[in-house]
């Protein structure tokens, strides 16, 4: 088995992070410095009248907390106060989330701040909703009742990482349809995977684990750089075959 995947890395904890929280109180110096960092976003896309919320959320907010979590801050409201047409604002939005994401690599005890605008109309489903606007929990944290197998967790994600790793070769011998048709396919497999998981058994099934060690380990990363690049290599022309035509 492979030693460097760090199953445990992700498994659930019996209490939250420490450095975060107090119990289950936020430290005030962090509090303060997500509320400062929210407020500065709000005003600077005008969005400070819409706003109903500013929650933590994620895996930092919960028992599910490893070392490559991110702090995810979610701004909710109605996108309707903005336009009728929700999908429009949400493009719009997203194009904001991603450029800040982008320009922004803001730690906090080495975990990484990221930003979403959430419709307050979408379901949002998490082990723990936190507001960091009124200071009180959501929805409060909950002890997983049922530990996963990491070793069925390592089972599953070596499978998984053979197949890229078969890709790669594929890759390097340059046949490059099978390799963007594998995996695209494995793409699919690996979300059709995860989506079960959470549909039967929550974040804490083995599918959805896999995916996180997959995605710790930066192997989705690669996966979808396979993908790209392969597609890339089936439509280039590196050279002209000459051919005679008849006049």
């Amino acid at each position: 088995m492979n030693l460097d995947l760090k199953i445990d890395n992700i498994m659930p904890k019996d209490k939250l992070h420490p450095k975060f929280w107090y119990d289950i109180t936020l430290h005030e110096a962090i509090q303060d410095k997500l509320m400062s960092i929210s407020v500065n976003i709000m005003k600077n896309i005008e969005i400070s009248d819409f706003v109903d919320d500013i929650i933590l959320t994620g895996s930092i907010s919960s028992y599910n907390w490893h070392s490559l979590s991110d702090i995810d801050v979610h701004f909710v409201f109605d996108f309707r106060k903005i336009d009728e047409n929700t999908d429009l604002v949400k493009k719009m939005l997203d194009l904001t989330r991603m450029k800040w994401n982008k320009d922004h690599k803001i730690l906090i005890f080495n975990h990484e701040v990221e930003i979403y605008f959430q419709d307050s109309n979408e379901d949002h489903e998490s082990m723990g909703v936190y507001s960091l606007l009124r200071k009180e929990w959501i929805e409060n944290p909950v002890v997983a009742s049922k530990r996963p197998s990491s070793m069925s967790v390592a089972v599953k994600s070596m499978a998984i990482i053979r197949e890229i790793d078969r890709l790669q070769e594929l890759y390097a011998e340059k046949r490059y349809k099978e390799v963007y048709l594998y995996s695209k396919n494995l793409k699919n497999k690996i979300k059709n995977m995860r989506t079960s998981g959470l549909s039967r058994e929550g974040v804490f099934s083995v599918e959805n684990l896999t995916f996180k060690t997959l995605r710790n380990n930066e192997k989705l990363g690669i996966l979808g750089s396979l993908k790209n690049l392969s597609y890339d290599k089936m439509m280039s022309i590196d050279k002209i075959i000459n051919v005679k035509f008849k006049r």
